[in-house]
């Protein structure tokens, strides 16, 4: 009997499956911390800035990247808050692209669901938040009670960006 040895393609091929099926595993056990803010991300969110966070070009920003780096300052935090309470409205860039929409303000919703949703945002979506802190129900109070024009929100937006390098 001869026994048929796999060629070096076979092996690195192989391992390349071996490679994708591993990774995509590890994708899809990544845990969720902040459930309660995906679930209402995905009724009143998604819809503009995408599953995931992704944002749509010319549309909506994603949300992957610099609402992490924002929860690390106060300024940036005050912020995330300021955005979800007030809404945007105006021209915003995010790297060289550019996005000019009217974001609406989700005032209505409580200040948990608030606090869950910015969670969610920045430790689920971001991999970068440094050492941020989560928000709690008493920090979106607090913004609650300076109430901005969306525009407003979003020049304090530009000045947030600048201070923090992005």
């Amino acid at each position: 009997m001869k026994v048929k040895h796999a060629g070096r393609g076979s092996i690195i091929g192989g391992m390349y499956v071996a490679l994708y099926v591993w990774s995509g595993a590890a994708l899809a056990q990544q845990a969720v911390h902040y459930p309660a803010g995906k679930t209402l991300f995905d009724a009143q969110c998604a819809v503009c800035h995408q599953a995931g966070g992704n944002g749509q070009d010319g549309l909506a920003p994603p949300l992957t990247e610099y609402p992490g780096r924002y929860a690390t300052t106060e300024k940036g935090r005050a912020q995330l808050a300021a955005t979800l309470l007030n809404g945007m409205v105006g021209e915003v860039k995010v790297r060289d692209k550019r996005y000019d929409f009217r974001m609406p303000s989700f005032a209505a919703a409580n200040d948990d669901d608030i606090a869950q949703v910015l969670n969610y945002v920045v430790f689920d979506l971001n991999a970068k938040h440094g050492k941020a802190k989560p928000f709690t129900a008493t920090d979106i109070r607090v913004a609650r009670g300076k109430p901005m024009e969306g525009a407003a929100v979003r020049a304090q937006r530009e000045i947030v960006t600048k201070e923090l390098g992005l």
